[in-house]
């Protein structure tokens, strides 16, 4: 399942002085948010990992497999609401022939939702 411009819609990627920077807007109305969890809906952290490798995969023009995540701290719930805006910045992006490396946060004006160390292959792991 894809999440990008369904899940969150891309409103832009900009680079920025260590990376670069998505800014996505939630859809409150996805089919995910109807199982978690109905009446209280939240993102669950698999659909932040997933979007992360999917905006990172559009900014490289190449397909990505997730190879490692560490380090992943969720510190807030990201509660989806018409217009949300969120902002993907990846940092200390650093490819290879076979993988490449960042790391991630999500946040909006108010609160940091997730942090987390990423490794995508360029090949099926």
């Amino acid at each position: 399942m894809h999440f990008l411009d369904e899940l969150f819609i891309l409103q832009s990627i900009e680079d920025t002085e260590n990376g670069f920077a998505a800014l996505l807007c939630c859809n409150p109305e996805h089919l995910i948010y109807q199982a978690h969890f109905p009446g209280n809906p939240i993102t669950p952290g698999a659909c932040l990992l997933q979007t992360a490798g999917e905006v990172l995969q559009q900014k490289l023009g190449r397909p990505l497999f997730l190879k490692a995540s560490k380090n992943i701290k969720y510190l807030n719930v990201l509660i989806p609401a018409e217009g949300k805006e969120v902002c993907f910045t990846f940092s200390n992006l650093v490819e290879n022939e076979t993988e490449c490396k960042a790391q991630l946060v999500i946040f909006d004006e108010t609160s940091v939702y997730t942090k987390m160390s990423l490794t995508f292959s360029y090949e099926p792991v």
